[in-house]
């Protein structure tokens, strides 16, 4: 699996994007700490990462991914805000209002390639 990190200017709460999310999919049965959607037999896992003390960075979220298809649909619900920072560990870090722009802009960009 894939990862990309979303970073905010203050905290990101899963309730939030379970909101968000719940408009287009049905989630996954999951622990309260982390959301899933599966679309097509693929799945983003959605969760806040642990730091050192074992607490949770409530400020991070990672969308663990197989492929591009659902994460690109995903991205583009929950992160489409200029105070967050989207980096999908190939390169490509920008705000979440510049990184749905270019997504909408070119649907099969393949990031990975």
């Amino acid at each position: 699996m894939d990862t990309i990190v979303i970073t905010g200017n203050e905290d990101i709460p899963l309730d939030h994007l379970r909101s968000l999310l719940a408009l287009h999919w049905s989630l996954l049965k999951t622990p309260s700490d982390r959301l899933a959607i599966e679309d097509a037999n693929s799945r983003v896992y959605i969760y806040h990462p642990k730091l050192e003390g074992g607490e949770i960075d409530p400020r991070r979220v990672f969308l663990d991914y197989s492929s591009l298809d659902i994460v690109k649909k995903v991205v583009q619900v929950i992160a489409d805000d200029p105070n967050l920072l989207i980096d999908n560990d190939s390169k490509t870090v920008l705000p979440g209002d510049q990184f749905v722009a270019k997504l909408r802009a070119d649907p099969t960009w393949n990031w990975r390639a």
